[in-house]
């Protein structure tokens, strides 16, 4: 399906892909992970002619990509990024189906792939069709970005950091859904990450990457079992079963990636931030930088005002955890409870983290305690 031969690009004196081959298998779910700077995004975007290499050749269907005309080949590619780039005066129903109009489809046969797709991932084509962009939650708005990438049914899909900007639990239950589509629809997915939770989650096939070099290319469990490099042991840390469970704590496991505001933020500044980082949630803090709660977009809607500060909304009390807990309590607050996540607090209650409820968690659970029932 994409075969890369001795692929090398170089801006100035610095090598970006350094003589980069390798295949990918019709149907595979590819993730493309490593360090910053390592050429996953470069990888990514040479595949539908977004970057030009400068030697080497890359195939898609046994074509020289070089050869085909860049138009046509992306209308055939779907891509998705982080940022989303949903036309905000369009309708839901106009954003799915903008390639399928440019590829002149029916209006009957839109309509149709657009109530498909929009069933597939829970979202009624009689509610959300024919609403815009700024009336959806951050999760809404990236599962229409996705979507608009699978509408005129491409062989293949590229995800450059699709879930990156997401609160952790939207981000873990579009992990989920991407799986079940990739399933169902059997697209080769090539999917670009710095979080190796998400790709042990995703991937069929893990490319670790470094300095514009394959490091490893095998399945989650190999790399899980045999990582090649001390590079790839220490993305493998913390999710590695060989870890002695009774020294990790809470903050082996948190995310240090979290949005925060004082109380004294105003309803409308907090939720402009919430639309531009696609978030659903934030969490609030007092002036002395110690955790307050957190309150979520449902909060501020049912609060029904748009004047005032956030601290006018009372926050919720979500569960939290010190930074030095044991790691076994901290996941049995989480699992225990009807949280999204655990707030992982400093000694002197300033925010140090979150612990999300993702696939991984789970999995890390269990090495932890055992299967859990």
């Amino acid at each position: 399906m994409i075969r890369f031969e001795n692929v090398r690009k170089k801006y100035g004196d610095t090598v970006i892909l350094d003589n980069l081959s390798f295949n990918i298998e019709p149907g595979e779910f590819v993730v493309l992970i490593g360090p910053s700077g390592c050429g996953k995004t470069t990888t990514l975007k040479s595949i539908n002619r977004l970057i030009t290499p400068d030697k080497g050749k890359i195939f898609v269907d046994g074509q020289d990509i070089s050869e085909v005309n860049p138009v046509k080949l992306r209308r055939k590619i779907g891509y998705v990024i982080q940022q989303i780039g949903l036309f905000p005066n369009m309708t839901i129903e106009q954003n799915i189906g903008i390639v399928p109009k440019r590829l002149k489809y029916p209006k009957s046969k839109i309509k149709e792939i657009t109530q498909e797709l929009m069933e597939m991932v829970g979202m009624s084509y009689e509610e959300y069709a024919h609403k815009y962009p700024s009336e959806l939650s951050g999760g809404q708005q990236q599962r229409i970005g996705v979507l608009r990438a699978l509408a005129a049914s491409p062989p293949i899909v590229l995800m450059d950091e699709p879930f990156g900007a997401l609160d952790p639990m939207t981000r873990s239950i579009l992990q989920d859904e991407i799986v079940k589509l990739h399933k169902k629809l059997k697209k080769t997915i090539v999917f670009v990450t710095h979080d190796m939770n998400e790709a042990l989650d995703l991937a069929d096939k893990i490319i670790f990457m470094e300095k514009g070099e394959i490091v490893q290319m095998a399945t989650p469990d190999e790399m899980l079992a045999h990582p090649a490099s001390a590079l790839i042991r220490d993305f493998m840390r913390k999710s590695s079963s060989s870890a002695d469970s009774s020294d990790l704590t809470a903050a082996d496991f948190m995310k240090t990636k979290f949005f925060s505001v004082y109380k004294k933020r105003s309803i409308r500044e907090c939720t402009d931030l919430m639309a531009r980082q696609h978030i659903d949630s934030l969490l609030i803090k007092n002036d002395d930088d110690t955790f307050a709660g957190i309150v979520t977009i449902r909060d501020i809607k049912k609060h029904g005002k748009s004047s005032g500060s956030i601290g006018d909304i009372t926050p919720y009390d979500n569960i939290t955890s010190s930074i030095s807990e044991n790691a076994k309590e901290s996941f049995d607050k989480l699992y225990n409870t009807g949280d999204n996540y655990v707030v992982v607090l400093e000694d002197n209650k300033t925010i140090a983290g979150i612990i999300s409820k993702t696939s991984m968690a789970t999995a890390m659970a269990d090495t932890l305690w055992g299967d859990m029932q």
